[in-house]
This record gives structure tokens, C-alpha cells and sequence, in this order.
């Protein structure tokens, strides 16, 4: 259910309706990871009990949440079971975050290594959820979900990313939720380090807060992109290496990324006319920061 950057596309859409495929995808990875001993936590969609969501909200992948030390196994094993890469974790989010694969009955699945906005680490965030983990039925199968807060804390940090459908969320979820529940999830929030994410999807206080992570989630909240995010990150950045890792990872052009926003495959002409505007547009910032500093 969250954004993504696609890569080749599939040649021929699978005949199952989409619901039915989303959860007969939640029910066999779930058969994959328990027959392989490996924890996985599926997040957002047909993963909540009812009333997480407003009514009638509908699915279009699965994403799952494993441990970090996990992630690359989780990848292969999904290969070897009919899941085809389409954007790898470098290729994804500027959270480098999730990979994206495809099967050609069961669609898509995002594979999160890292939930953004939650936990003080990616370990840290997978073993708090974990720690109180519940289990649904989807598709007949007992399927490994965070518990009832959790789904609910979950969809609030997402809409920090996702300022249209998750300012709908927010909404539903703080209506549907008693004074004393909405106050309990906001601590729980603060507990698990979500506070930056929590305060830019509720508007509420920020008391507190790291101000880089603040900083970060307002621009994408407001859809900064291009070079208006690359500003916004350049200043979050702590340290000269995290400026210099920024600058490694924007100089290259992202194909998954781009061959969605043209709609066809990319071209070695496509490539080169976007990677002289990267170039073009990064120089000419790091030129008026120059002279700027220079006055």
C-alpha cells in the first residue's frame, strides 16, 4: 500500500482478482518464512483487524517487515519461489528501505528492512514490534501481524509519507479511538523513537522531537522531491560523511524511478539526458551555495 518505484513491468497482469491474489500472497509467503525459521511481520492492508482502516479501503501488495540480518535471505528465498526483483533496496525509497518483487499469480510484495520513522534502529523497531506480535487469518492461514496498537501506530507513521490517503487514516483512526486510547498511542509512539513521524501525520505538538527527522518527514510530507528534497536532506545531514554518502547516492540515475515516471523502458539516451540534468542541477546548487557563503 505504500509508494513505489517500479522497474520492468510485468508483461501480462495476473488473471486473479486483486484481492484474492493479495491474500493468497500473504498466506504463501507466510507458508515460505515459517518453513525457512525466518520472523516476518506483515504490515498495513488485509494485515490489520477490522476498523484499523476506513471501510472499504482495498490492497494492492504485501508488505512485510523482517530483521535486518534477515533481509537478503528473505529476498533470495522469495526468488527461488516465483518472486521476481523489480527495484531493489538501493533503487527504492531515499530510506533505501524496501525492495519490491513481483510473481506472476501472486503480484507484488515489498520486502521492509527498515520501517522509516519507527525505532531508534531498524533492530530496535523489528524487536518492539515483534515483542508483541498477534497472529490474523488471511487466505486460511494464521499470518504473523503487530499487535492492535502497533497496526495503528504503524499507519500513523506511514501517512507522515503519504500526505493524501494517510491524512485520511490519521483522521479515522484519532475518531475511532477513545481520548484516553489516542493519548496512550502517542506515548507509545515517543517510545519507540516515532515521535518526528507522529507530530507531521497529527499536526500535534513536537515537544521533544529530533529536529533533523522533523525536518526530513515535513518535506516529504509536503511532496518535496528533485532538488528541493536533496536541499531539505543536505541540511538534516549530521555529519560531512552523511553529506558525502547524500551526494554518492543522488548522482545516479534510479531506473526503476525514472522508467515510472516516463511510463516505458528507459533508453541509453534516456539515462544520459537525466544524468546531465542531475549533474547540471547539483553543480549549479553547490555554485550558488559558494557564492552565497563567499558574500
Amino acid at each position: 500500500m505504500g509508494e513505489r518505484a517500479t522497474g520492468q513491468r510485468p508483461a501480462a497482469q495476473p488473471s486473479l482478482d486483486l484481492e484474492v491474489r493479495v491474500r493468497l500472497a500473504h498466506a504463501r509467503i507466510t507458508h515460505l518464512l515459517d518453513r525457512a525459521g525466518i520472523r516476518g511481520l506483515h504490515l498495513k492492508g488485509y494485515a490489520t483487524e477490522p476498523g484499523v482502516y476506513p471501510e472499504h479501503r482495498r490492497s494492492s501488495d504485501v508488505d512485510l517487515l523482517v530483521h535486518p540480518a534477515d533481509a537478503a535471505a528473505v529476498i533470495a528465498l522469495l526468488r527461488s519461489h516465483g518472486w521476481e526483483p523489480v527495484a531493489t533496496f538501493s533503487e527504492g525509497s531515499i530510506f533505501q528501505h524496501a525492495a519490491t518483487l513481483w510473481h506472476d499469480q501472486l503480484g507484488y510484495v515489498d520486502v521492509h528492512r527498515l520501517f522509516p520513522g519507527l525505532g531508534a534502529s531498524p533492530e530496535a523497531a523489528f524487536d518492539a514490534l515483534w515483542s508483541e506480535h498477534t497472529h490474523l487469518v488471511i487466505a486460511g492461514r494464521s499470518v504473523p501481524v503487530p499487535s492492535p496498537r502497533h497496526q495503528r501506530l504503524v499507519v500513523i507513521v506511514h501517512a507522515a509519507r503519504d500526505p493524501f490517503r494517510g491524512g485520511l487514516d490519521v483522521r479515522h483512526i484519532r475518531e475511532s479511538l477513545t481520548a484516553e486510547s489516542w493519548a496512550a498511542l502517542r506515548e507509545e509512539s515517543h517510545r519507540l523513537d516515532a515521535g518526528a513521524a507522529w507530530h507531521v501525520a497529527t499536526g500535534e505538538a513536537a515537544d521533544g522531537v529530533d529536529t533533523r527527522q522533523l525536518t526530513l518527514f515535513a518535506a516529504l510530507h509536503e511532496s518535496q522531491s528533485g532538488l528541493e528534497l536533496f536541499r531539505t536532506r543536505w541540511r538534516s545531514a549530521a555529519t560531512a560523511r552523511e553529506r558525502a554518502v547524500l551526494v554518492a547516492r543522488t548522482i545516479p540515475v534510479n531506473r526503476p524511478h525514472l522508467q515510472m515516471r516516463l511510463g516505458r523502458p528507459v533508453t541509453r539516451a534516456d539515462l544520459w539526458r537525466e544524468q546531465r540534468a542531475r549533474l547540471g542541477a547539483l553543480a549549479g546548487w553547490a555554485w550558488r551555495k559558494a557564492v552565497r557563503r563567499d558574500r
